[in-house]
């Protein structure tokens, strides 16, 4: 292993490899290469992170290690939770040690894993995350975990959810130059649809000099005052009719955040409105189609539906703000099949230099200004 190229960003961490990362000038390096050279050092990285928490494992005094390395003893001791999860992760810790994964994932599946108390469950989970967790960033992989959980144990997580619902809370945290933090803990549902309506308060503003977090931050104020009194957006909740009906207690999908307990769920369907969407066999949301450059509420609302309510860039996780023809119209139609929905960011840079393509089971491929390509699945139920 002597240079910089693609072929070894796969390749298992070993010394091999930190030894040409270590003796690499990156101001020498093209952008090719940088690509490279940020891709194997995040593998070594994560690999160290594995033999450090394997090692953590075995640790008796946490005393003297924290002392030794500089650490809170708290936060090592919250470390070994996570480190005794290796053992019963052991297809995920697998991808871990190989720096498929970092700390940060394997951590977020752990917390998120961590009530299941069938070991076949976690066992099952552990399976389908070790497929996929290295293709996924840590906010779809939490999202991907809560979603595995709620399904094997629906009746857990709906005992959880409604203890979590009694720890809504409201914190203030002191910051320098004379601000401070203000963080609200609310259910999902909630939180979703006050955001949403924030971020629609924000957008009607005209160009004044304030960002858009100036404006967000200034109409939620307002709102709290009492300045501002209507809602003018939707929620989407997608739930299935057994559910609906109160035959199974299958957890709902909350767009933007994903899944939420099936009580919480009829409720929020009892409060709106209905549309019925059809599922294809591979629990794909079907599509719709209108022969119009700009995409109906309909067409817009079932591609928040057919996305999750998520940009459907590689590895973002944005609420969608903007709905893109991936073949240019008129070149393309106006249809669910040649639509997606995207932040703002990725809306203007797939127009820069990107290109994007969309299979016919739902698979987009995006193609980078270097060549390379990265896909995204269709949303599933």
């Amino acid at each position: 292993m002597g240079e910089l190229t693609p072929e070894i960003e796969n390749v298992r961490p070993d010394g091999a490899m930190y030894d040409l990362i270590m003796s690499v000038d990156p101001a020498g390096l093209t952008q090719e290469e940088l690509l490279t050279f940020a891709i194997v050092t995040r593998r070594l990285r994560a690999s160290c992170e594995y033999a450090e928490l394997a090692a953590l494992a075995q640790v008796r005094d946490t005393t003297e290690l924290a002392m030794a390395i500089k650490v809170a003893e708290p936060a090592l001791m919250r470390l070994q939770e996570t480190a005794a999860a290796l053992g019963s992760h052991p297809a995920l810790a697998e991808r871990f040690r190989g720096g498929d994964i970092d700390l940060a994932r394997f951590a977020a599946v752990q917390e998120r894993t961590r009530h299941l108390e069938d070991p076949a469950q976690v066992s099952h989970v552990d399976r389908v995350l070790a497929e996929v967790a290295g293709g996924l960033t840590r906010s779809q992989l939490c999202r991907k975990t809560t979603a595995l959980v709620a399904t094997a144990d629906p009746e857990g997580y709906e005992r959880r959810c409604t203890k979590a619902r009694a720890e809504r809370r409201v914190e203030f945290s002191p910051l320098p130059d004379g601000m401070a933090k203000l963080m609200w803990t609310l259910p999902a549902a909630e939180a979703r649809e006050l955001f949403q309506q924030v971020c629609a308060d924000a957008q009607g503003l005209p160009a004044d000099g304030r960002t858009t977090d100036q404006k967000r931050c200034d109409v939620l104020m307002e709102r709290v005052l009492g300045q501002r009194k209507e809602w003018n957006v939707r929620t989407f909740v997608t739930v299935g009719m057994e559910t609906l009906m109160g035959l199974d207690d299958e957890p709902g999908q909350l767009a933007g955040y994903g899944p939420i307990a099936a009580d919480a769920a009829r409720e929020l369907a009892m409060r709106g409105r209905w549309r019925g969407i059809v599922l294809d066999e591979y629990r794909r949301a079907a599509a719709i189609s209108k022969n119009t450059y700009r995409p109906s509420t309909l067409m817009k609302e079932f591609d928040h539906v057919s996305s999750g309510g998520t940009c459907t860039a590689p590895g973002c996780s944005r609420p969608i703000e903007e709905h893109d023809h991936i073949t240019p119209w008129p070149g393309g139609s106006t249809e669910p099949a040649n639509l997606q929905g995207l932040c703002r960011r990725h809306h203007h840079v797939k127009h820069d230099n990107y290109s994007v393509t969309r299979d016919a089971d739902g698979t987009t491929h995006w193609t980078t200004p270097l060549g390379r390509q990265y896909s995204t699945q269709a949303h599933q139920y």
